[in-house]
């Protein structure tokens, strides 16, 4: 056998088991777990019976979709707390918020057990634009509370604050989301064109009350990046509009969580393919793409196009910076899709970059994986880089081991059987990039980055 030249490698252990959590805080224009970067791998559950808590919460349900997104590659999903606002929450005609019925407690106590005991980060949404909706029973009151800045401060003390309160020790509570998609409730008139410096106001105060209270993360679920950015109708959130509503230097948003649609890729960039967070002004703190479809990123030019597959989108959305990705939606409550859309995405990340979804994976293996973590079946893979078009492939064993070769967006190029300890491959065909060659056998996975120049 030839002389080879050792190269450095990274170990990939995919595990059912995580070790203990730890809060995840933002340091610069990152989401950090023990001093280590995470990335939200993650998806959008935003009910399963419309108002579940303090109504028809399902438990069970609720165990088993956190475990379908933990066995998908997942380690977090977003829930609406409440969807419309018309239970568990109790607001007065006038729009005096004076607390929660136990029903709703108790309903979320059991809900963040759960997340904790399947390791699944949740990003909390307190409030929707359908409370707002003239559809919805209650959309008065809900009306009368952001209209008035005692009726806000009823929400902040007998909601917001009791929610964090109850569970910021808690590490699977990622992060308050104050608001999904608060824009429309000004640009619709069936959600009452509210003036901007009114839900300015509100979106301050949550904020506010939360990080006096608190270190849980808060961040809005805006309805296009065109009200997040001074590229285009300018950043309705940002630092400065939020402080100049209360004169509190923590009325601000701890990172931000835009959602993109087909129209919003058609106007305003695809996220996946060319648009950073620094594109639009935004790279002073984490952003997540808070929604997209679950099949993919669509432009809705003359009819919707599908742009980049779900398959590829997460690491598509990493290389171009941003934090993490929540497809909407892990059950399909639309005609978006459903995990079975965007499970391959996650794995795809998964594998790619397993200790930016679980930073302490290397503490989180199985038994029998910790007491071999120094095992390797890729001995070597040279020349590494290469522009001669071969790659020669080493292998301690080979009998029941799995060759996969990945671009950097997850895509398969190839996926079969090693047949001997040396083996090569031709990458004549193949453009010139990184890509990720792994080996697996029994559930261990070992990866290296190779480069094709």
């Amino acid at each position: 056998m030839k002389t080879l030249k050792i190269l450095t490698g990274f170990l990939i252990v995919i595990s059912p088991f995580w070790s203990v959590a730890q809060k995840i805080i933002v340091n610069g224009n990152k989401f950090l777990v023990g001093g280590k970067e995470i990335i939200m791998n993650g998806a959008n559950t935003p009910w399963n019976s419309w108002n579940d808590f303090g109504g028809n919460y399902k438990s069970t349900w609720w165990d088993t979709e956190f475990q379908k997104i933990k066995t998908a590659g997942g380690n977090s999903t977003r829930i609406w707390i409440t969807c419309s606002g018309v239970v568990g929450v109790n607001i007065s005609s006038d729009g005096t918020v004076t607390g929660a019925s136990s029903t709703f407690w108790a309903h979320l106590d059991d809900m963040f057990q759960l997340a904790r005991k399947n390791k699944i980060y949740i990003k909390a949404t307190l409030i929707s634009f359908d409370h707002f909706k003239s559809s919805n029973s209650k959309y008065q009151s809900w009306r009368n509370m952001i209209l008035n800045n005692d009726k806000v401060a009823s929400f902040v003390t007998n909601y917001a604050v009791p929610f964090v309160n109850r569970y910021k020790d808690n590490p699977y509570l990622w992060a308050v989301d104050i608001c999904n998609e608060i824009e429309w409730v000004n640009q619709e008139a069936d959600k009452g064109n509210i003036p901007w410096n009114r839900l300015q106001y509100f979106v301050a105060s949550v904020a506010s009350g939360i990080h006096d209270n608190s270190q849980v993360l808060v961040t809005l679920g805006s309805a296009a990046v065109k009200w997040n950015s001074t590229k285009y109708e300018g950043n309705f959130w940002s630092d400065a509009n939020l402080i100049a509503q209360i004169n509190k230097e923590n009325a601000r948003l701890d990172f931000y969580s835009p959602h993109f649609y087909g129209w919003t890729v058609k106007w305003f960039g695809n996220f996946a393919l060319d648009k950073t967070p620094a594109d639009y002004g935004l790279n002073d703190r984490p952003c997540v793409i808070g929604e997209n479809p679950a099949k993919g990123v669509f432009n809705d030019g003359a009819s919707p196009t599908l742009v980049v597959p779900a398959s590829e989108m997460f690491l598509g959305a990493y290389n171009k910076g941003w934090k993490g990705l929540m497809p909407w939606t892990s059950n399909g409550v639309d005609s978006n899709g459903n995990l079975k859309d965007f499970e391959s995405g996650l794995l795809n990340f998964q594998k790619a970059h397993p200790e930016l979804v679980d930073p302490t994976f290397t503490t989180g293996m199985i038994p029998e994986m910790k007491r071999n973590k120094n095992r390797s079946i890729l001995e070597n893979v040279f020349p590494n880089p290469t522009g001669s078009g071969v790659f020669y492939i080493v292998l301690s064993e080979y009998q029941d081991v799995i060759l996969r070769l990945t671009d950097y967006r997850g895509s398969l190029i190839f996926d079969k059987k090693a047949e001997s300890t040396e083996t090569s491959f031709s990458s004549i065909a193949l453009p010139k990039g990184m890509y990720i060659l792994s080996a697996k056998k029994d559930g261990w996975v070992e990866s290296r980055k190779l480069v094709l120049n």
